[in-house]
């Protein structure tokens, strides 16, 4: 049989002889195309060629492109496992001409690639084309030697691709297969007749070929386009089914491998009718793998929140199997075995992916239990088959169930969901958060006060401390709080993670001190309280505190040069997951999936310090993002740029897109000492450090704690650690020599209270009134007394500063005749107080310290009316 790893290489390879050029597969998490929740096409990365953004550096091209349909536009997740062929992760094999070669060229390989390479039989593929495509039709006939009976005109919905609403498009044709009669889904449907789009797997779609010759016009036209593009996709996934000869895509070496390990791991074995759960696994577990790989993180926004649905539900179907614990990381060596040697991304990122799915896991698995308990609350409580809207946002927002997990269960049991109800509620959620989040940054209109138009504040502050400016307007807020806009300004407004400049803005009338600016959208606004004066309308000068922007530009740059060691020390998955930029120590996120260990901070520490040494240039330049891309510079998922960008280069070191501020070299740093190392949340650890001066006074301080340590020990500072290790141990054998002593008191102790026992009717009695400080004391004294005593009853009055506690033993041979908990409860009632406990060992309390002689005289009279 042909393997899967052969059927992509020989796509690449026959079109590699035919001049193309192999293009690797973009992520799947889409590094500049908002539009995007995840690659979902081939054609993604190459659409810029398409709107004529970008200059075609290539005439053909050759890839297999890594796809995500789930969420957004293309969502196929909840259709996944019910059938053979739906999957929220597969490839697409697709050939591209620019300009180049046409549907001549694109037909007749594809044709010879099927039926010559593949040896696919002629008899059972057809095409389409688009219903006014003649040419392609013509091409078919003429250029391959398909049965012409074969060939059929479609419209618009099956044969004519569109990139949307406007843009580039254009006629296709597709290629189909006969799989057989035994295929047909529907053959039960009375009156279904299998043909091409018919609905049924009988016939199913191998390749389809996009001849992008149009241009989509707002008012719907069409306008030729000055080069006509080829644009091919082939699904890896179905062609693997036929070309393995297996009934469905999960039946294939793709996804056999993992079932197989479903399996052992679940004890529950595979068949194509109880099979959903294995295929939802599988699945899911490919796609978590490359999307984790690729820069996503589980999260509760955006394609995170995809993410994190994904594998909820993989985790869901788990339960199905048998699975309690976590498992779904089991299956992460398995994915990247079979799939690095094409997707070298996978390489390296193991532990980190494993880390990742298990952290996860383990925050569901924890949710889970409560969440179907509260589901079957909600559910022996409903009228009617529809789950309410409140009921199903409850499930999600306090038990972290996704709609569609809440769907599934509701359907096992023949419900519904509201999901406009559930809609709502999201709504309204979203606007209570945004409420309690809202800071008290800007003001209404009317409360402005204008001295001249509004309009965009110039940042003069890369290159300026100080600016003379205008005010145009300004507002007063409670406590005397004043929000004030200028022309131009020299404050950085907080954003990237960097904290706003502080300073002053005055002139002869007014001074106000500036403690916090902030941006929305272009204007920036300064928040600070008069100092003197009254704000009024003459010009006035913008000042920074230039000390604690100095301060501020060395943590950010000690963060590009933290960003690049750990990348070099930990591995490429070392991504930064967040950071906050402070005058006084900087802090950075960043995604890895354990402490690090003190040898591996050392590393880091050095390779900073080393940068830091080499005085290297810190220059910042503008450029065109995909320049700026193409040079190497890091750009953050999940943060938006525009077309022009600033790139931020660290001399001969590291390169990021940063809009902060930096000093002018390296040297300026002084010291980079990172002060913890800890976890941040599932699978992100987080480091702070300090420069500059804040880290020469860490240091001062650290020596200055020696030397105390130093006086303390009575040792020179170069012997404390060998003098504090002999203080240890003497102190360790002292609290032996003390244990020691402490425990034959204990033993002399109960020797004693059992040499006072005296002879009752049926048993032994112990009565003593004790005076331990310690109740623990007391209750150790008691167990002591239970592993000794025979026929014996002890109650012990202990009496400690005024606090009265009973306490009474039953030895195990007089239970349960005696019973300790009732007998304390007895002697406390007498004593004004309460109390009980277990038949063996019980403890009470007393408040009438003044009647303790006579209740003790009267032990076992109370012991005997019980």
């Amino acid at each position: 049989m042909i393997s899967s790893k052969e059927i992509r290489q020989q796509f690449i390879d026959f079109f590699l002889n035919r001049g193309h050029i192999f293009v690797p597969s973009s992520p799947v998490i889409p590094e500049d195309d908002p539009t995007l929740l995840f690659a979902n096409a081939g054609m993604n990365q190459f659409k810029s060629i398409f709107l004529g953004q970008k200059e075609i550096t290539y005439k053909r091209v050759v890839n297999s492109q890594k796809c995500i349909r789930a969420g957004g536009k293309h969502n196929d997740l909840e259709e996944v496992g019910k059938d053979g062929y739906h999957h929220t992760f597969f490839e697409m094999l697709g050939n591209w001409s620019f300009g180049d070669y046409y549907k001549k060229e694109a037909i007749s390989w594809a044709w010879e690639l099927l039926t010559e390479v593949w040896k696919i039989p002629k008899d059972k593929l057809y095409a389409t084309v688009y219903k006014t495509d003649t040419e392609a039709f013509e091409i078919w006939k003429q250029e391959t030697d398909i049965d012409p009976t074969h060939i059929s005109y479609f419209d618009d919905k099956d044969n004519f691709w569109e990139m949307g609403e406007t843009g580039p498009c254009g006629p296709c044709s597709e290629i189909h297969i006969d799989r057989g009669s035994s295929h047909c889904t529907r053959q039960n449907e009375p009156g279904h007749i299998c043909k091409i789009n018919g609905g049924c797997s009988r016939f199913i779609e191998l390749w389809n070929l996009v001849f992008i010759q149009y241009n989509r016009e707002a008012d719907k036209t069409l306008s030729p386009l000055k080069n006509k593009f080829v644009d091919t996709g082939a699904g890896f996934e179905r062609l693997a089914q036929v070309l393995q000869d297996k009934n469905s895509n999960y039946e294939t070496d793709l996804f056999m491998p993992l079932i197989n390990k479903i399996e052992e791991l679940s004890g529950v074995a595979y068949t194509q009718e109880t099979g959903m759960p294995h295929r939802v696994i599988a699945d899911h577990i490919r796609c978590l793998c490359f999307a984790l790989a690729d820069g996503g993180f589980p999260s509760n926004e955006g394609r995170g929140y995809v993410l994190r649905r994904i594998l909820r539900r993989a985790a869901r179907y788990g339960r199905l199997l048998g699975f309690a614990e976590p498992f779904l990381h089991l299956l992460v060596p398995l994915v990247i075995e079979q799939m690095a040697h094409h997707f070298s991304e996978l390489n390296g990122k193991e532990d980190y992916i494993k880390m990742v799915i298990k952290a996860e896991e383990e925050r569901f698995n924890k949710t889970l239990d409560t969440g179907l308990e509260k589901f079957r609350e909600i559910t022996q409580k409903l009228k009617g088959e529809v789950i309410s809207g409140s009921d199903a946002f409850i499930l999600y927002d306090t038990y972290g169930f996704p709609p569609d997990l809440t769907a599934i269960l509701a359907e096992e049991k023949g419900l519904k969901i509201d999901y406009e109800g559930f809609e709502k509620e999201m709504q309204l959620q979203r606007k209570r958060a945004r409420k309690a989040s809202k800071f008290t940054l800007f003001v209404n209109n009317e409360d402005w006060i204008e001295f001249s138009p509004v309009t965009p504040t110039e940042f003069v502050g890369y290159k300026e401390n100080t600016v003379q400016t205008y005010i145009q307007r300004y507002a007063i807020q409670e406590k005397g709080l004043i929000l004030m806009q200028l022309a131009q300004t020299p404050f950085y407004a907080e954003s990237g993670g960097q904290v706003s400049d502080t300073g002053k803005i005055y002139n002869e009338e007014f001074e106000l001190e500036i403690t916090n600016v902030r941006k929305q959208d272009e204007y920036i606004i300064h928040y600070g309280k008069l100092k003197r004066g009254t704000v009024n309308n003459a010009p006035v000068t913008a000042e920074i505190d230039r000390e604690r922007r100095k301060s501020i530009a060395r943590n950010h740059t000690a963060t590009h040069l933290l960003h690049k060691a750990l990348r070099e020390v930990l591995g490429e998955h070392t991504v930064q997951k967040g950071s906050l930029v402070h005058s006084d120590y900087l802090r950075f996120d960043f995604a890895h999936f354990r402490a690090l260990t003190l040898e591996e901070i050392r590393k880091v520490e050095d390779i900073v310090n080393q940068a830091v040494l080499d005085n290297r240039k810190v220059k910042t330049t503008v450029k065109n993002i995909e320049e700026a891309k193409k040079e190497g510079a890091i750009a953050l998922f999940g943060e938006k740029y525009s077309e022009k960008v600033r790139v931020v280069c660290v001399e001969n070191f590291s390169q990021e897109l940063c809009g902060g501020t930096h000093i002018s070299s390296t040297g300026e740093i002084g010291l980079f000492k990172i002060i913890s190392e800890s976890s941040s949340a599932a699978g992100i650890r987080r480091i702070e450090a300090i420069t500059g001066i804040s880290a020469l006074k860490w240091v001062q301080d650290l020596q200055d704690k020696l030397s105390r340590i130093s006086t303390l020990l009575n040792s020179p500072v170069k012997n404390i650690e060998s003098k504090l290790e002999a203080t240890l141990e003497q102190i360790s054998a002292l609290e032996r020599e003390l244990k020691s002593a402490k425990a034959k008191e204990e033993e002399k102790f109960v020797q004693e209270l059992l040499s006072k026992a005296t002879k009752q009717e049926n048993y032994l009695l112990i009565k003593a009134q004790t005076e331990f400080d310690n109740l623990e004391e007391l209750k150790t004294t008691a167990e002591q007394l239970k592993t000794k005593m025979q026929g014996t009853i002890a109650v012990l009055f202990n009496l400690y500063q005024d606090k009265l506690n009973i306490l009474c033993v039953v030895s195990a041979d007089l239970i349960p005749k005696y019973n300790a908990g009732k007998i304390v409860a007895k002697l406390a009632n007498e004593l004004k107080g309460k109390g009980g406990g277990r038949t063996d060992i019980a403890m009470a309390g007393g408040k009438d310290i003044a009647n303790l002689a006579s209740v003790m005289e009267k032990v076992p009279e109370i012991i005997a009316s019980i």
